[in-house]
């Protein structure tokens, strides 16, 4: 007959074992005594409702235990977790019970829980505990029953390795420690060997709860129980940080060793110390093909001077400092000789063996710097234009001098220029103050002329050129002044002659061919008041006239090539130009016969105003000095892609071969060269100020005419645009 649900309780209450009450066969807590919350650790209504198997470290061994018959099982010895995460051997008895309900009688499993007893498992188990709890490794228990494999245990230095308590572990799968770093290979590895049941040993950068991180070797090996049962899975972590650091730092040292731009080796500090060690930079360094080719060799082979080698261990011994530097030779292995600097340290290894750790770095590149500054420092000495650098601002004082900028300024020494203010070198300081703002706005100016002022209180004349720049975050000036004072003076001179020869001009062109078209007036009136006799003088006048007219227009062409510039350049129309004087020299010479074969191409080409002298000379001088009694004169053009030919031929008895070089003055420093007159002079000038040339050919090769003699003069003119 069943049990009223009082008296069980009665029963259930006063009983000295912790009890529980089940359902059938969910396992799911319907009832517990207080024996049994103080034996876990936990209220009551925190129990009620709960699974029973979430209390113990293994699913499996409460199943059996629930699925054994009335007459009661045998007694199971389990672990149960306690609500601060302890963990409790005690032993389990089941049975199943009937009580009365609204409905009739309901099944339910009675577990009765009593600690191990003292005598019997739990010495044993209280030792094993406290090793695994204690251990000086991190020590992890997980239930692969339960789903996602939680953690049900750790001891002491897993928490501490990870800095997560108890409460924050519990119920989580390990990988909770994994971030950014985690070796997703290594988890893998890890993941398939416990899906096979198999164990496992993997290294991952784990992180821990303030984020730091940290190297962790994990061992996860299966547990089973007495019937080959898998139960749990127990972890092993092995802090391996500092290991792990020691590696990363080895692995850089090695990578930095291959590829430092510098040779590293080590020897011993004996005399006969060989390299033990060699980097790849040494290698090329001592133009081997192998460190295999360098190690084992006597380094002091390599010295050029072997007593540098001792001289630099016998420093090593007696420094007070770590390390000793020598700047010494070393021949390579194809002879050649280099330039380094050997830094040097001497260490003890734990066996007590001295090493010898050398770093070489070649200075071939430096040697050459430093040469090369040592050429351009002299050369910058002896310039003979003034160099200089200084502090823009306030203070503008010089910091670098040249021999050039004393004598310049007419100062003692160097020191005494430099006690100097650059603003009171100038007639005008604030010349200098508007230089220096616009050189620091522009960065670079070039030939700037200024009035300076000497020690001596002379004034000069200066070209300064200049740049500014950043020399260790502060702006500099570099500059150059070259003493123009006598090109000054020059110039002013030069300007004077200019203004004379200006003045020269205006007489040239007014006053004195005034005074020439008088004589020749006067001489026409005469012609009727003198006899034969006396025609003949009035015509020898007025050819002389003429001929002084025609002078005086030459002259000025000459005065006016004289204060022309070759930047006055213009396009001219080659056709207005040449017929303009064709029809002038016609007018004036009208006894002779000058035509044009062909047509004047209408093209421009680069001259100026006075392109028409070119041709009223060349035509002038081809009618004067024509031996016949009709002068004839032809003019031809020949276009080419980039210039144009005028051809002016005469009949007249041409140019011998010794006069053709000669006849425009060429070679000659003034107008009295062997040539013919200033006209020709001016042609060659003009043309050459035009950029292009004249010259003389023989009639016959020139095809001018049908006439054999006579003079071809070729003037080629440069096209425009």
């Amino acid at each position: 007959m069943p049990l009223s649900a009082s008296a069980y309780h009665s029963l259930f209450e006063a009983d000295p074992d912790g009890l529980v009450l089940l359902d059938s066969p969910a396992g799911v807590v319907r009832e517990c005594n207080q024996q049994f919350c103080g034996v876990v650790g936990r209220q009551r209504d925190d129990l009620v409702g709960r699974a029973f198997a979430t209390l113990t470290s293994s699913d499996r061994d409460v199943a059996s235990a629930l699925g054994g018959d009335d007459t009661g099982a045998d007694t199971l010895v389990v672990r149960l977790t306690t609500g601060v995460g302890d963990v409790v051997p005690v032993e389990l008895r089941t049975s199943t019970v009937e009580l009365d309900g609204d409905d009739g009688g309901e099944e339910f499993v009675l577990v009765r829980v009593r600690r191990v007893s003292s005598g019997t498992h739990e010495p044993e188990l209280e030792r094993k505990s406290k090793v695994v709890d204690e251990a000086p490794i991190g020590i992890t228990i997980s239930d692969p029953d339960q789903e996602d494999n939680p953690l049900i245990y750790a001891n002491e230095t897993f928490q501490d390795l990870t800095g997560y308590a108890t409460e924050e572990i519990v119920g989580r799968n390990c990988r909770f420690l994994q971030g950014e770093k985690t070796d997703p290979d290594a988890v893998a590895a890890m993941r398939e060997a416990i899906d096979a049941e198999e164990p496992v040993t993997v290294e991952l950068c784990n992180y821990r709860k303030d984020g730091s991180e940290f190297y962790n070797r994990i061992t996860v090996a299966p547990l089973y129980d007495d019937a080959g049962t898998l139960t749990n899975y127990v972890g092993f972590q092995y802090d391996v940080t500092e290991r792990e650091q020691y590696r990363q730092k080895l692995e850089l040292s090695h990578n930095l060793l291959k590829t430092v731009p510098s040779g590293v080796f080590r020897t011993d500090p004996t005399p006969d110390g060989t390299f033990e060690y060699v980097n790849p930079a040494l290698v090329s360094l001592l133009d081997a093909t192998s460190a295999d080719q360098l190690r084992g060799r006597r380094v002091a082979e390599f010295y050029v001077d072997p007593a540098a080698r001792s001289d630099l261990m016998e420093a090593l011994r007696n420094t007070d400092g770590d390390q000793v530097r020598r700047e010494v030779q070393l021949e390579t292995l194809d002879g050649a000789t280099k330039d380094v600097i050997v830094t040097a340290s001497l260490s003890e290894d734990a066996a007590g063996n001295e090493h010898v750790h050398k770093v070489v770095q070649d200075i071939a590149e430096r040697k050459e710097r430093e040469q090369a500054l040592e050429r351009y420092e002299r050369l910058v000495t002896n310039l003979p234009v003034g160099v200089y650098q200084h502090t823009p601002g306030p203070d503008d004082e010089f910091t670098l001098l040249n021999d050039a900028m004393v004598d310049i300024f007419d100062a003692d020494s160097k020191a005494h220029l430099r006690e100097q203010h650059v603003r009171d070198l100038y007639v005008d300081p604030s010349e200098y103050s508007e230089f220096a703002d616009r050189l620091l706005d522009q960065g670079f100016l070039q030939d700037e002329e200024f009035e300076l002022e000497t020690l001596a209180g002379e004034t000069i004349w200066g070209a300064v050129t200049a740049i500014a720049r950043e020399v260790g975050g502060e702006t500099v000036i570099d500059g150059v002044v070259q003493d123009i004072t006598e090109r000054k003076r020059f110039q002013q001179r030069l300007k004077e002659q200019r203004d004379n020869l200006d003045v020269l001009n205006q007489m040239l062109r007014h006053d004195i061919r005034n005074d020439l078209q008088l004589v020749t007036a006067y001489a026409d009136f005469l012609t009727d008041h003198v006899d034969d006799e006396g025609r003949e003088h009035i015509e020898t006048i007025q050819e002389g006239a003429m001929h002084a007219v025609e002078l005086t227009r030459t002259a000025r062409s000459i005065a006016d090539v004289m204060l022309t510039t070759d930047e006055e350049r213009q396009q001219v129309d080659l056709a207005n130009a040449l017929e303009t004087e064709l029809d002038d020299v016609r007018s004036t010479y009208s006894e002779a016969v000058i035509t044009v074969s062909g047509t004047v191409p209408s093209v421009a080409v680069w001259a100026n105003e006075m392109l028409g002298s070119v041709f009223r000379n060349l035509l002038t001088n081809a009618v004067q000095h024509n031996d016949e009694e009709i002068p004839k004169v032809e003019v031809s053009t020949t276009e080419r892609e980039e210039t144009v030919a005028v051809r002016i031929a005469d009949n007249g008895p041409g140019v011998p071969d010794s006069q053709k070089d000669t006849i425009f003055g060429r070679g000659e420093k003034g107008l009295e060269s062997e040539g013919t007159g200033m006209g020709l002079y001016l042609v060659k000038t003009l043309v050459e100020m035009y950029g292009g040339d004249v010259a003389i050919e023989d009639k016959a090769a020139g095809n001018a005419g049908d006439d054999a003699d006579g003079a071809v003069f070729v003037v080629e003119l440069p096209k425009a645009g």
